[in-house]
Parts: C-alpha cells; sequence; structure tokens
C-alpha cells in the first residue's frame, strides 16, 4: 500500500506586494474551475465574465475602448511584450525614477528596442514639468512608457499628469500599474492611456501567472498598422485580436489562473472596489501607528507614498534577516524594503487581510522588537 500525504505545513500568513493572502473563493475555484479546458464554451463564457469585471473593476467610464488582453506572463513579462509592440512606431522614451523604472530600460537595452531616457529621482514623484521639458527638447519620439507605482521604494507617481503630458505631445502611452490596478482608484481615462499593465497576483488579489493588459482600440489599430512587433509568443497586437475573436488565448493557458480571477472579481464585486481600497488604507494606517510606537518610523514622506506598500527602517540591533526569521516563526512572512539594504523592511495591506491578521501581525511586532530590544539591553 502506498503512504500518502495527508497534510502540509502551516503556510505564512504574506504582507508581501504580491503574491498575497487570497480570499478563500479564490482558493476554492483553482482548485475546482467551473470548466476545464481553454477551447471551451464554458472557458469562453468565464473569459467574457472577467473581461467585464476587470473593466469595472478598474473603474473604466468607456469599457467598449478597452479589450483586456490576457497574457501567461508576469508583469515584467507583459510590460515586454507592450514594449515590443510599440517599439513598431518608432523610437520611445522610458521614465526610469526607481527600480522598476530600470528595469524597463533593461528590458529596452537587452531587446534592443529604440529609446531614450528621462531620469529623475528615485525620492519623490515625477516633476511633469521637467518631463515636459525633456520632450520638448527632445524631437522624434513615438512612443513612451512610465512606472505607475514603484513598489521598492514605495514611490506613487501622479499618473494622470504623466499621461496626459506625454499625450500633449502625440505620444502612445504604456503604464506599468502592476502594483497600483485594483489596488487604489486610478484615472486610466483621464491620463489617456492606451496600454496599461497589470498582474492577477497584487491587488486584485488572485493568484499569480497572468498578465493582464488593458489596451485601447484605437492604440492597437495603429500598432496593427506599424507592422509585427519582433517576439512571435508575446506579440501582443496578435494576442489581442485572437482573444477579441474568439474569447480564448492563441496558445494554452492554464483554465486554473482563469479561474481565480473569476473568483476575485466576484469577490471584489461583493466588497465594493471601493472598500476594497479603503481596508487597505486603513490597516496600513494601523500598521504605521503600531510601528512608530514600538520606535519603528515609516520611511518616504507621507505625501509621496500611495499607502498600500511602506517601508520602515528597524531599530539599529535588528537587521532585516533576523527580523524576516522572527516573524516567520510568529506566522508572518516579511519582505526586505531595499534589498542592499538590511535596515528596512517592507509592509503591504493589498492581500485579504482580516482584522484578526492584523492583530497577530501587531502582536507578532510587539514580540519580536520588544524582546530583540530587551537583548540588546
Amino acid at each position: 500500500m502506498v503512504a500518502c500525504r495527508t497534510s502540509v505545513s502551516k503556510k505564512l500568513t504574506l504582507v508581501t506586494p504580491g503574491p498575497v493572502k487570497i480570499p478563500a473563493i479564490v482558493g476554492e475555484y483553482l482548485l475546482n474551475p467551473p470548466c476545464n479546458y481553454h477551447r471551451q464554451d464554458g472557458f469562453k463564457k468565464m473569459f467574457d465574465d472577467n473581461q467585464r469585471d476587470i473593466k469595472a473593476l478598474l473603474g473604466l467610464r468607456a469599457p467598449s475602448a478597452f479589450f483586456v488582453t490576457t497574457l501567461l506572463a508576469s508583469g515584467t513579462g507583459s510590460n515586454e511584450a507592450c514594449m515590443r509592440a510599440l517599439s513598431t512606431l518608432g523610437k520611445g522614451v522610458i521614465v526610469r525614477n526607481g527600480f522598476f523604472g530600470q528595469r524597463l530600460v533593461d528590458q529596452c537595452v537587452r531587446g534592443n528596442l529604440d529609446h531614450v531616457v528621462f531620469d529623475a529621482p528615485h525620492d519623490r514623484p515625477l516633476d511633469v514639468a521637467a518631463l515636459d521639458a525633456f520632450l520638448k527638447a527632445t524631437p522624434g519620439l513615438k512612443w513612451a512608457y512610465f512606472v505607475s507605482h514603484e513598489t521598492r521604494a514605495t514611490l506613487r507617481n501622479p499618473l494622470v499628469e504623466i499621461g496626459r503630458t506625454l499625450k500633449a505631445h502625440d505620444l502612445f502611452v504604456g503604464a506599468d500599474c502592476v502594483s497600483s490596478a485594483f489596488a487604489y482608484e486610478l484615472e486610466i481615462e483621464r491620463a489617456r492611456l492606451d496600454l496599461v499593465v497589470a498582474t492577477t497576483s497584487k491587488g486584485l488579489m488572485a493568484v499569480p501567472g497572468l498578465g493582464l493588459v488593458l489596451c485601447r482600440h484605437g492604440a492597437m489599430a495603429a500598432l496593427k498598422a506599424a507592422g509585427k512587433a519582433s517576439s512571435y509568443y508575446f506579440d501582443l497586437v496578435g494576442e489581442y485580436e485572437k482573444q477579441m475573436k474568439e474569447s480564448a488565448p492563441r496558445f494554452g493557458q492554464p483554465v486554473e489562473l482563469h479561474a481565480a480571477v473569476r473568483a476575485a472579481c466576484i469577490h471584489l464585486l461583493e466588497v465594493g472596489i471601493a472598500n476594497h481600497h479603503a481596508r487597505m488604507q486603513t490597516q496600513m494606517a494601523e500598521m504605521i501607528a503600531h510601528l512608530d510606537g514600538l520606535g519603528v518610523v515609516a520611511l518616504l514622506e507621507p505625501s509621496y507614498r500611495a499607502n498600500v506598500v511602506v517601508n520602515f527602517r528597524l531599530p539599529p540591533h535588528l537587521r532585516y534577516p533576523e527580523l524576516q526569521a522572527l516573524m516567520a516563526q510568529e506566522g508572518f512572512y516579511i519582505l526586505y524594503g531595499v534589498i542592499e539594504d538590511p535596515s528596512m523592511f517592507q509592509l503591504c495591506t493589498m492581500g485579504d487581510l482580516t482584522d484578526l491578521d492584523l492583530a497577530g501581525l501587531k502582536a507578532a511586532f510587539s514580540k519580536v522588537l520588544l524582546t530583540s530590544a530587551r537583548a540588546v539591553a
């Protein structure tokens, strides 16, 4: 008789900016999806339902002007697909004021995409007037790409102002909204964005694996007319056209991941997206106040943050690796802030955190920080 494993070890509660703690319904749909093959009629219905609900959760006032193209990719892969598609138009500009802006530049360099870089400080929101001056002095640009929320620094960039400034220079505009979509209100239409990248593993509270590219129909027509991008698998225009026509991807994508998105949409529509946003803000405010009382301060000017992801400075006697190990013993996984700086750590309230989770998190920090302080006294 073959022995079967009947239990698994207790999982740590995630307070990280993706993946996040998921609602129970997401786990249920992941294990038991409503269909089991991506060419079935049941999948097409699920795809169309997700299409409708994602646009509603993103707050679009004219949803018929957009289509959500689903890629089997992370946010990084989805950004690359977008930039490859945009590169068919000519030279672009990458806005770099943080870790993920640098990643966009690295992707362009590695992919040999024609581009220039607009650099700005990493510790404050983008200066739109400086961006405008740069664009006036740099003729010949066709497209632009920027990061809405620089998660590593926890910096919120002014999405509407950046988008409208870029559009004023007749550029096609793509935005990495991986850590902002579904986490707080994004005025995508006011920002005049053409391509918006989100993922299933963050504010949506599904599971990792799918990239969601919100595509403006007018921009996609222009990209198609410009010619095929250099990528075959990550051909955004080809994927967009196939999914528009058949409510299914060109190549196989796990039904389970789409089912998790279905469940996440159902959950957030029941909760209400405004309530979802408010819950994250309230919980983060509680954690900032609790940690401040323990001598652990939040970094970055408060008005610069979105307050769904926040970095904190540890007291001198405690470094991140030790904090992470001690908090894991209390049932929580804590992420670094800036990986090269062990005096920092990061908290995120994007996941489906309950009042009980928050009370446990506070108690765990109190225990770990006070115990470590006594140990060095």
